[in-house]
């Protein structure tokens, strides 16, 4: 029996010490956790480094820093062959997105392309409102598309209280854009900048040069103008003289469309101007005075060569002579086909009394009898009235309108249905 019991004993002591000696040879193995804390950051610090370099990475774990450039960094244009934006049937080459796909591959036999509606030129490649204008203009202008597209440097200006059709801007022209200029007049801490840094326009970002002019905001136009592109000129290192320039003021939207004919093509005449849907409070309501003409667009060569690298002085012109056709090579847009919008006072009612104390010299606004207050501005835009009072504004039937709104708003109405629809109607209007 004792014999029995020791055996037992020794059993158990032989286990325990294997358990011990497990436990030794587990502890001396396994790296102690500040070396794990360490190799997990080193690999955070490189992701972030790769993103740095304009690298994309779909991991959404880790912070993202942001792409868009300042005036302190350096940028380079990327160069597009535009025989991807063509193609080819039987040998005849056609532009991609104008040219019925089906028929033209159905009808193996035709020498000529086939366009969709809204699409014209033997290459399918004019759009409505391009077409319309180079038949309006009455010019002998011969089309060749280009080898390599033209890059655009899109520029425009922004405030305090204007800055919500910013992100439509980009969002709607980011496939045609090659830069956005994006001058901020607004020196506050909540400003633009502050809102890209949070990530607002995160995937169009890498295309954003970000400029805060709001110790310019005073200043002449032709020195503000001037300034900006001189900026331009320090930051982007490959630009050609037959890049194209374009500046517009707050809330102007231009047509993508016609926007790509100019970077596709040779042959049009220049400076180019675009006619302009004027829209207010949102794209439902429609200015009386139907449109505005915009200079908008002109190479660099021509701004070198007649204006003295100052865009202004080429819009003071326009403004001095009696029709917009003695300074503008093509208008682009007429009273039913539009060469963009201009969305004026799209803003929160709060932000549009901003505005018009702001401007209330400016010859846009009529004398306004009544004091305003943000009940005032909610009426103004339930009713269909101009900031008078008394004007009525013209009704836009997003339904009916093929020029309702850019593609980008009605393409995100769960995110731009303020801009769409009238929140402030009165219910004897429907």
């Amino acid at each position: 029996m004792q014999t029995r019991l020791d055996g037992k004993l020794a059993l158990l002591y032989t286990l325990l010490v294997l358990q011990v000696l497990i436990v030794m040879v587990y502890v001396v193995t396994t790296p102690p956790s500040e070396i794990v804390v360490a190799s997990t950051r080193s690999s955070v610090s490189f992701v972030n480094f790769e993103e740095t370099q304009g690298h994309r990475t779909e991991r959404t774990i880790h912070k993202r820093l942001p792409k868009y450039q300042t005036i302190s960094g350096e940028t380079y244009l990327n160069d597009i062959r535009t025989f991807k934006l063509f193609r080819i049937y039987n040998h005849t080459t056609c532009w991609k997105n104008g040219v019925d796909d089906r028929k033209m591959r159905t009808n193996e036999i035709s020498e000529k392309c086939i366009c969709n509606q809204g699409w014209h030129g033997t290459d399918c490649g004019q759009p409505e409102v391009v077409w319309r204008a180079i038949m309006a203009s009455k010019q002998n202008i011969k089309l060749k598309h280009r080898k390599i597209a033209r890059r655009i440097i899109h520029t425009f200006y922004l405030n305090e209280y204007n800055s919500a059709i910013a992100e439509v801007i980009v969002e709607e022209l980011y496939d045609v854009v090659d830069l956005f200029v994006i001058c901020d007049f607004n020196g506050a801490e909540d400003n633009f900048h502050h809102k890209l840094s949070k990530g607002l326009l995160q995937r169009e970002q890498n295309k954003i040069l970000y400029i805060n002019a709001a110790t310019k905001s005073r200043k002449p136009s032709r020195v503000l103008s001037k300034y900006i592109w001189e900026k331009v000129k320090t930051v982007v290192q490959n630009l050609r003289d037959d890049d194209i320039y374009v500046m517009t003021e707050p809330e102007q939207i231009l047509n993508s469309r016609a926007l790509m004919f100019l970077k596709v093509y040779d042959g049009w005449p220049q400076p180019i101007g675009f006619r302009l849907r004027w829209l207010i409070y949102g794209f439902y309501w429609q200015h009386p005075l139907k449109t505005t003409i915009t200079l908008n667009a002109y190479t660099i060569g021509l701004m070198h060569e007649a204006y003295k690298s100052n865009s202004i002085i080429l819009q003071q012109q326009l403004l001095e002579e009696t029709s917009e056709r003695d300074v503008l090579g093509l208008v682009i847009g007429d009273l039913n086909h539009y060469g963009g919008w201009y969305c004026y006072l799209c803003q929160a009612p709060a932000n549009i009394i901003i505005n018009l104390r702001t401007t209330s010299k400016s010859e846009k606004m009529p004398k306004i009898e009544k004091r305003i207050d943000v009940p005032f501005i909610e009426d103004l835009i339930g009713s269909g009235l101009w900031i008078d009072g008394k004007t009525n504004l013209l009704r836009v039937s997003k339904s009916h309108d093929l020029y309702f709104a850019p593609e980008t708003v009605l393409n995100n109405t769960w995110k731009y249905d303020w801009l769409i629809e009238n929140f402030y109607a009165k219910l004897d209007y429907y």
